[in-house]
C-alpha cells in the first residue's frame, strides 16, 4: 500500500487501491480457472443378488429361414409353408413374447415374405426381425 501525503502536512493521505484490483482480479482469473464444479460419486455399491432370474432375459428367438424358392425352415427343421402357421401357434402357445428372426434369401419373392409375415401375425408372434449382412459381408 502507497501513502501519499501531497503537499502539506494538513491533507489526509491516500491508499492506491488500483494495485490491489490488479491482485483482486489476478487472484480472481486464479479461482476462474483452477475451480472444477464436476460432481464425482465416491459412494462405493454393491448390487443386492436376486433369487429368482429377471423376466426381462432375452430369450432365444425363433429363426425363419426363407429361400428364394419359398422353402421355409424354422430353427433348422424344413416344413412345408401350409405348416407355418400351425407350428408358429404351438411355438407362440409356449412363449407369445419370443422374437421372430426372419432370415430370408435376397431373391425371395415378396410374396413369400408377406405369406411368412401374416402366419406370423396370425399366430399372434408381432416381434419380428429381418437378418441382413452388413457391408463387409459378415
Amino acid at each position: 500500500m502507497n501513502f501519499h501525503s501531497r503537499g502539506g502536512r494538513n491533507e489526509e493521505p491516500e491508499i492506491n487501491v488500483i494495485s490491489m484490483v490488479d491482485i483482486v482480479l489476478v487472484l480472481l482469473l486464479f479461482f476462474m480457472v483452477t475451480t472444477s464444479f464436476v460432481q464425482r460419486s465416491h459412494i462405493s455399491m454393491q448390487l443386492p443378488k436376486a433369487q429368482q432370474a429377471a423376466k426381462g432375459e432375452p430369450k432365444t428367438p425363433i429363426t425363419i429361414d426363407l429361400s428364394a424358392t419359398g422353402q421355409v425352415a424354422i430353427d433348422g427343421h424344413g416344413l412345408p409353408m401350409s405348416d407355418l402357421l400351425a407350428r408358429l401357434k404351438a411355438l407362440a402357445a409356449e412363449d407369445p413374447e419370443r422374437v421372430i428372426v426372419l432370415r430370408a434369401d435376397k431373391n425371395a419373392t415378396q410374396q413369400y415374405v408377406i405369406d411368412v409375415l401374416d402366419a406370423a401375425q396370425a399366430a399372434g408372434l408381432t416381434r419380428i426381425s429381418f437378418a441382413t449382412l452388413s457391408q463387409a459381408g459378415r
